[in-house]
């Protein structure tokens, strides 16, 4: 079965999935730039399907192949648009939780050989970790922006007030003694002659 895309091309169908339905691929065999309408259609039909298989901790080529999808078709699709992108990276980083559950279960499973449980957990914790590096990475991750002021400018203006201050209260004393006396002077002279 070809499949036509909308660029004109046919390409003939890769394969199929375990549910019968035929694969859609792209028209460069790799990461498309661009994918057909009816590609596009069946991705925007799966997609909440898809999204909530990989919270549960589904892979991402599995979910897809479900409904005749290709992985790379699947992300072209989420390029479209950046709230599509947001929904991806939300149902991600959800099913870091699936992930830890399922590391759970093997480990609570005693009819399975501790080599191969060991392994399992440890790759389960390494996908929950890069899934959701917030809450299960091994080292806590803290963005700190380091905004760095010069202080030069609010330290010379603060020595000058200081110094102006220490010299103005020398000055003061010299000078406002005089003046007070004047204004008394003149005031009790004012008052003589209103008298």
């Amino acid at each position: 079965m070809d499949i036509p895309y909308s660029r004109g091309i046919l390409v003939p169908a890769r394969g199929s999935t375990p549910n019968g339905r035929t694969l859609a691929t792209c028209d460069n065999g790799y990461m498309p730039s661009r994918i057909s309408e009816a590609t596009r259609e069946a991705c925007e039909q799966a997609w909440p399907d898809i999204l909530a298989s990989i919270e549960a901790g589904e892979l991402i080529a599995r979910s897809c192949a479900e409904y005749g999808l290709t992985v790379q078709c699947l992300m072209a699709y989420k390029r479209d648009s950046a709230e599509l992108g947001r929904q991806w990276t939300a149902a991600r980083a959800a099913s870091a939780s699936a992930l830890e559950e399922m590391a759970l279960e093997t480990v609570s499973n005693s009819a399975i050989d501790s080599s191969y449980a060991r392994v399992r957990v440890d790759t389960l914790k390494w996908a929950a970790a890069k899934r959701n590096p917030d809450h299960y990475a091994d080292r806590s991750r803290h963005d700190i922006n380091v905004r760095t002021i010069d202080y030069t400018q609010v330290l010379q203006r603060a020595e000058r007030r200081l110094a102006a201050q220490a010299a103005g209260q020398v000055i003061e004393a010299e000078v406002l003694r005089p003046a007070l006396a004047a204004i008394t002077h003149s005031s009790e002279s004012d008052a003589k002659s209103t008298s």
